[in-house]
C-alpha cells in the first residue's frame, strides 16, 4: 500500500504516512480520514482485575527438548528415559513417581524432606542455571523504542517516557525493569550504568498534560475550517481523562499569541475558550508553539504540545531555532499538523523531528474528522507511553547534553535501543539571565502610585527597560524589540490581555491609553536610564558575570561606552569573553523598541 500524497511505501495498518504525515484511510488514501478504533494496546485485553503474566520461557525450553529426546529415543525408551531424569533432579521436579502427599505434590525444589542435603549442596548450582535461564535463548522480535520525552525537574531523578511498539505498530505490554538496561553517555563518551528504580505505563499510574495550539489566522476563516478545528479540539478534551488527573491548556495565535485557558481539568473551562476563539489575521507560529512549550515546562506527568497552522509564518518574534532550543532544553515534545496546502511541508516535519514529535497533513475535505483522528491518536500514544524513573550517578557537568541509550535487556524476547538526548539543567530563560527570570513583574505597582528613584535603585539597564515598557504591554503593545516581546509571551498576564497592538496601531490611538501617571512613570524611568548610561558603569559585573543577549539590546554608541570601561576590568576570562560579546553586538542592527 503507497501513500497517495507522496507515494511512500507505507506498513500494513498504518494510519498516517511515515514520510509526509498525511492520514491515510484502509485504501491508502492520504485524503480520507481513518478510523482510529483499534485498541492502542493492539490485541485483546484482560478482563477488569485479571492478572496478566507471562509465560515461563526456562521451563517452556526445557520441556520442548524433552520432548524432542523422547521421540528422537522412541516411544518406550524415551519414556523410561524422561522419567529417570525427572526423578534424578528433584531441584525441578521435587520427588516423582512417590506416592499422592503433599511432598510428593512439590515439583518446584522447594519442599523439605529427608533428600533435602542433595539440594542443599546443589544449592551453588541451582543459583547458577536460574542465572543461566535469566538470558533468553530464542530468537529475539526486534521493537521500536522511541523516547519521546525527558523530565530532568528533579534533577538527579530523572523520568522519562517511551513508546516500545513492535512491527505492527501496536504497544508491547507487560515489559518491567528487567526488560530494559540503561545508559548514560556524557559528552567525553563516559559511560554510567543506570539502575531503574520505576518503569510502569502512562495510562496506569500517570497523568498526561496536552497544550493545544491553534491557528486563528485570517485563512481559518475559509473552508469553516476554523469551526471543524474547535469541534476536534473539544472532541479531544471529551476523550481526556480529565477526571483522574489529565489536564489541557488552550492557545490560540494570529499576529499575537493569546492564551485562551491555563492548563486545568476542567472540561468546562477548557471547551469555553476553544468556542471563545476569535480568528484574526496573519501567522505567529513560532511565537505561540515556544509560549506552548515554556507553559507547559512547569507541568508533571507526560506532556506534550499539539500545535497546527494552514499558512506561512509570518509574524513572530521567536524563530525557528528559539523553539527548537525551548523544545530540547525542556524536553518536551512537539506534534505539528499542517492543514490545506498553503505552508512548507518540509519545514514543519523539520521542525517537529528536531523536537521530539511528529509531522502530520490534513486536507480540508473532512477537516473535523482528520483533526479529531490525529489527535487521539496522539493522545493515545501518550497513554501507552512507559515511564522510566532513575537517579542518574553523574551529577557533574549539569549545563551539557549527554546521551540516554534505552535497550532491551538480554533477559527479554525483544530486541530494540534508542539514544535520547538530554540536558540535566534545563535552560528556559532564553535571551535573558538573572534572578528576575521568576518575576512577573519589575515594578507590579507602575499603574497605580508615583515611582521614585529610590524604586529603581539597583536595577539594571535590562531591568529598567522591561520596567518602563512593562507599563505599555499592560495595555496590550507589542514591541519592535523582538526580545522584549519574547519577555512578555514568558509572562502569563500578557498572555491573558484579550486584545493586542502593533506598535505603530497602539501609538495612534487618540488619546493615548496610558494615564498620565503612567506617562510621567515612564517618563521618570527612561531618564532614569540615561543617567546611567551616561555617568556610570553599564556592566558594572561584567568581570565574573557573563552578559545575555537582552543585555547587549542597546545603541551602539552605548555599547561602545560600555566596552571602553570593560576593558578597565580585572582581566578574566568572563571579561574577555564579555568583550567578545559587546563586540558583536555593536556589528548588529541598531535596537529598536
Amino acid at each position: 500500500m503507497f501513500c497517495v500524497k507522496c507515494g511512500a511505501e507505507l506498513r500494513d495498518g498504518a494510519k498516517f504516512c511515515p514520510k509526509c504525515g498525511a492520514a491515510v484511510s484502509g485504501k491508502g488514501s492520504a485524503h480520507e480520514s481513518f478510523q482510529n478504533d483499534a485498541p492502542a494496546s493492539g490485541g485483546d485485553l484482560p478482563a477488569a482485575g485479571e492478572p496478566q503474566q507471562r509465560p515461563h520461557r526456562g521451563r517452556g525450553l526445557l520441556t520442548l527438548l524433552i520432548i524432542l529426546l523422547v521421540l528422537l529415543c522412541g516411544l518406550g525408551g524415551g519414556a523410561a528415559w524422561y522419567f529417570g531424569v525427572y526423578r534424578q533432579n528433584d531441584e525441578f521436579a521435587g520427588r516423582a513417581g512417590e506416592s499422592d502427599t503433599d511432598e510428593g505434590d512439590d515439583i518446584t525444589g522447594t519442599g523439605k524432606g529427608e533428600e533435602d542435603k542433595e539440594g542443599e549442596e546443589g544449592g551453588e548450582e541451582t543459583k547458577e542455571e536460574e542465572e543461566t535461564e535469566e538470558v533468553y535463548q530464542g530468537e529475539r522480535t526486534p521493537v521500536t523504542l522511541n523516547i519521546r520525552q525527558v523530565d530532568n525537574s528533579k534533577f538527579p531523578e530523572v523520568t522519562f517516557y517511551a513508546s516500545v511498539v513492535d512491527e505492527n505498530n501496536d504497544t508491547v505490554d507487560d515489559l518491567d525493569a528487567g526488560d530494559f538496561t540503561v545508559q548514560e553517555i556524557d559528552t567525553a563518551g563516559n559511560a554510567s550504568e543506570i539502575e531503574l528504580e520505576e518503569v510502569y505505563r502512562v495510562l496506569n499510574e500517570d497523568n498526561s498534560c496536552i497544550d493545544l495550539v491553534l491557528d486563528a489566522s485570517g485563512s481559518m476563516d475559509d473552508y469553516n475550517k476554523m469551526e471543524q478545528a474547535k469541534n476536534a479540539a473539544k472532541s479531544l478534551i471529551a476523550r481526556m481523562d480529565l477526571d483522574h488527573g489529565d489536564r489541557a491548556e488552550v492557545i490560540s495565535f494570529d499576529d499575537y499569541v493569546y492564551l485562551q485557558q491555563e492548563f486545568t481539568n476542567r472540561e468546562e473551562l477548557l471547551t469555553a475558550a476553544i468556542d471563545a476563539i476569535d480568528v484574526g489575521n496573519t501567522t505567529a507560529l513560532y511565537d505561540a508553539l515556544y509560549v506552548g512549550l515554556y507553559q507547559t515546562y512547569f507541568e508533571s506527568g507526560a506532556k506534550c504540545v499539539i500545535g497546527f497552522t494552514d499558512g506561512m509564518e509570518n509574524g513572530s518574534s521567536y524563530t525557528y531555532e528559539d523553539v527548537v532550543t525551548m523544545a530540547q532544553n525542556s524536553g518536551i515534545p512537539l506534534f505539528i499538523i499542517g492543514i490545506g496546502e498553503e505552508y512548507d511541508a518540509d519545514v514543519l516535519q523539520s521542525l517537529a523531528e528536531e523536537c521530539s514529535g511528529a509531522y502530520y497533513s490534513a486536507n480540508v475535505n473532512d477537516l473535523e474528522s482528520i483533526l479529531t483522528d490525529i489527535y487521539l491518536s496522539i493522545y493515545e500514544e501518550q497513554q501507552d507511553y512507559y515511564a522510566f524513573r532513575y537517579t542518574s550517578p553523574d551529577t557533574d557537568n549539569q549545563q551539557e547534553f549527554r546521551d540516554i541509550v534505552l535497550s532491551t535487556s538480554d533477559s527479554t524476547e525483544f530486541s530494540g535501543t534508542y539514544t535520547k538526548e538530554y540536558v540535566p539543567q534545563s535552560d528556559i530563560s532564553g535571551a535573558f539571565a538573572g534572578d528576575y527570570m521568576d518575576w512577573d513583574y519589575m515594578l507590579d505597582f507602575s499603574s497605580q502610585r508615583e515611582v521614585t528613584e529610590a524604586d529603581l535603585d539597583g536595577l539594571s539597564l535590562a531591568q529598567l527597560r522591561i520596567a518602563r515598557n512593562e507599563i505599555f504591554a499592560r495595555h496590550g503593545r507589542q514591541f519592535k524589540d523582538s526580545m522584549l516581546n519574547q519577555w512578555f509571551y514568558s509572562r502569563t498576564w500578557y498572555l491573558d490581555i484579550p486584545q493586542k497592538y502593533s506598535p505603530d496601531d497602539f501609538d495612534a490611538i487618540s488619546p493615548s491609553p496610558l494615564s498620565k501617571l503612567e506617562i510621567q512613570n515612564t517618563e521618570l524611568i527612561k531618564d532614569y536610564e540615561n543617567a546611567i548610561m551616561a555617568s556610570e558603569d553599564i556592566y558594572p559585573n561584567a568581570a565574573d558575570t557573563l552578559l545575555s543577549d537582552y543585555d547587549l539590546a542597546l545603541s551602539k554608541a552605548v555599547l561602545r561606552n560600555a566596552l571602553a570601561q570593560v576593558q578597565g576590568y580585572p582581566d578574566t576570562e568572563i571579561r574577555r569573553q564579555n568583550e567578545e560579546l559587546i563586540r558583536q553586538a555593536i556589528e548588529q542592527e541598531e535596537v529598536q523598541y
